[in-house]
């Protein structure tokens, strides 16, 4: 005689109908939860690919840079880029050389696209404003520009003065240590200023400058101990702003130097028919040894900058770095080819 087999309860049933359904419910919630932090995983991976990517990018564009400004020569119409190989005639007579030959990258700030997503531009500091020079002069004139308030421009003038000059004496409206003292800021640094930059840490400039949004301190001034005017190399943002001047005066001298750079003061007069106010002997047609490189990813808001002095006859090396920070950078969406061979990973020749 078998035994009887035990029938389960209905609500039995319905128990483990319902246990079967929150187990697959949380198997697939689980499964959700896996997958997602797989794709945010995944994600950020691929960003952090993309950062390492660009910094070496952003190094080895820096790097070439360097490279060629220890090896290459300057004319009149910038920095040469002859390709592995090529050869120019009178190559014995090159440093004689200063007309224009072709593909040189030019010295005035002008964007250029490196490796991947790097911009890059050089800025010969013969085309800013020296804050350095003993004539604060054309200073004077820029901050004018701005400024119509002849008390306040003196105020910062003297404040400058007084930040270099290694004695304490202040000058009418200068500053010196107790007067940085009663607004608890650093004392002056009693010394030519380092960078351009440091001009934020005189007294009132700060201030100043975030006032004038539109006053480009890093585009536009220099760390330079002697006031010059190369119309070759000067931003056109800068040139827009001098005394006399206006954007499109300042386009057409960009466009005239671009055809073919200015050789010489009467050359200058004779094709833009402008007359500005610096004196005949602060007039510079040539690239000076003092520049800036900057290199920065499409886009970005900021640049590296380095400023760097040429020492082609030191025994420390061909360049040296004079000071080196991040800075805010604008939109530079137009940026220039650069030769094919500089930065290119097919054509690069091998180490």
């Amino acid at each position: 005689m078998q035994p009887r087999q035990r029938m389960a309860h209905p609500r039995q049933r319905g128990f483990v109908l319902v246990l079967g359904l929150w187990a697959a419910v949380i198997v697939l919630l689980l499964a959700g939860m896996l997958d997602s932090h797989v794709d945010a995983r995944l994600e950020q991976a691929r960003l952090i690919r993309l950062r390492i990517q660009d910094e070496l990018d952003m190094l080895s564009t820096r790097n070439t840079l360097l490279y060629l400004l220890g090896t290459q020569r300057y004319t009149r119409a910038g920095l040469t880029t002859t390709a592995p190989g090529e050869t120019q005639p009178d190559s014995t007579q090159d440093e004689l050389r200063i007309d224009p030959i072709g593909g040189e990258i030019a010295l005035d700030g002008s964007a250029y696209r490196g490796l991947g997503e790097v911009r890059f531009s050089l800025q010969d500091e013969s085309g800013l404003i020296a804050l350095n020079s003993e004539s604060q002069v054309d200073l004077q004139r820029l901050l004018q520009v701005f400024d119509a308030d002849e008390a306040r421009v003196s105020r910062l003038l003297d404040a400058l003065a007084d930040y270099r000059d290694s004695n304490s004496l202040r000058r009418l409206d200068g500053a010196e240590a107790p007067e940085y003292a009663a607004l608890s800021e650093p004392p002056p640094g009693n010394s030519a200023l380092r960078s351009a930059v440091e001009i934020t840490r005189v007294l009132g400039w700060r201030e100043w400058l975030f006032a004038r949004p539109g006053f480009r301190v890093h585009d536009w001034l220099s760390a330079l101990r002697v006031a010059a005017f190369n119309p070759n190399v000067m931003p056109e943002s800068l040139l827009a702003h001098l005394p006399g001047m206006d954007a499109e005066k300042a386009a057409r001298i960009v466009a005239l130097r671009r055809e073919e750079p200015f050789r010489a003061l009467p050359d200058f007069d004779m094709r833009t028919d402008v007359q500005l106010v610096w004196a005949e002997d602060q007039y510079r047609f040539f690239p000076s040894d003092t520049l800036q490189l900057r290199t920065w990813r499409q886009g970005a808001s900021h640049a590296n900058l380095l400023a760097l002095q040429l020492t082609p006859l030191s025994q420390n090396g061909p360049w040296q770095i004079t000071s080196s920070y991040r800075i805010r950078q604008g939109s530079q969406d137009d940026a220039h080819e650069a030769p094919s061979y500089l930065f290119s990973t097919r054509s690069m020749p091998a180490p």
